[in-house]
């Protein structure tokens, strides 16, 4: 089953007029809590991804992922020297390798139980953004066959993440290929601040319901996106498009979006769903 979840979790700065005794200006930051995700069926809304997040100071500590197939509740560790090292919640654990504190993961290893599930390689570019990610399964997920997973992300001059780039290969060896194009508008996406989006791509992407990583490294809100089938780097037909209508709080904060999707299976018939996406903030 897969899900499309266009809000991305991340850490917020906003700066408010207000002031204290000495009429010093405050300043409040602003930390994401809660993202949901729900499918809305003539109003009536079901629970489809819900990720909470939880920090001690500004570093987060604790991630949850809730889906409708699993839940994982994972505590995070981090080395003065190398970063985040490790999530896990006991059974399940990524295992993460670093350059340095100041970069993000360039590998990573899930297990369960001891045994290894998969192996993520990631390559950055000079800003320190993603560019690939690839996912190679050493355990096959029930009623899967894809064997391993390589996303490539392109930027535009602004540093916009503009096209995602996947190539699934099979158990019998053949690949499949997508690329997904990018609209965004003005408001500022809650993940453009948050530290650690190397692990949020890796965790998601280890719960098998992610399909479209490059959300973590988008800094502005997403306005629409089209998702195109491709073969040898050519594009072919439009598998999906989507377009989100976005709602802001007091502050001029992402507070939700109303995604409507159409898409098209491989005989050319169209089905539509609509989505209804929720951020929550802690502000201090």
């Amino acid at each position: 089953m897969t899900f499309r979840v266009l809000l991305a979790a991340g850490l917020l700065t906003a700066f408010f007029s207000g002031c204290n005794k000495d009429n010093t200006p405050k300043t409040v930051l602003c930390k994401v809590v809660t993202l949901t995700d729900q499918l809305d069926v003539n109003g009536r809304l079901t629970d489809q991804m819900q990720r909470t997040f939880s920090y001690s100071e500004n570093q987060l500590t604790q991630l949850s992922e809730r889906n409708t197939d699993r839940q994982v509740n994972l505590t995070i560790d981090y080395s003065p020297i190398s970063g985040v090292t490790k999530a896990s919640d006991g059974a399940f654990v990524l295992t993460f390798g670093n350059v340095a504190a100041t970069t993000q993961p360039v590998s990573a290893t899930a297990t369960r139980n001891g045994a290894v599930q998969a192996i993520y390689e990631m390559t950055y570019n000079p800003a320190n953004k993603l560019t690939r990610v690839l996912e190679t399964r050493q355990v096959i997920p029930a009623n899967s066959f894809v064997r391993s997973r390589d996303y490539s992300f392109l930027y535009d001059s602004e540093g916009l993440l503009k096209t995602e780039k996947l190539t699934s290969t099979l158990t019998d060896r053949t690949t499949v290929e997508q690329e997904t194009d990018f609209t965004y508008g003005t408001l500022v996406n809650p993940m453009t601040n948050f530290s650690q989006p190397g692990l949020l791509t890796v965790v998601a992407l280890s719960q098998l319901v992610e399909t479209i990583p490059s959300r973590f490294w988008q800094q502005r809100v997403v306005q629409d996106y089209k998702i195109y089938n491709a073969k040898n780097g050519t594009r072919s037909t439009l598998r999906e498009s989507a377009t989100f209508t976005p709602k802001t709080d007091g502050n001029g904060r992402l507070s939700g979006q109303e995604q409507n999707t159409i898409s098209t299976s491989g005989s050319g018939q169209t089905s539509q769903r609509k989505n209804q996406h929720s951020v929550v903030y802690e502000c201090k």
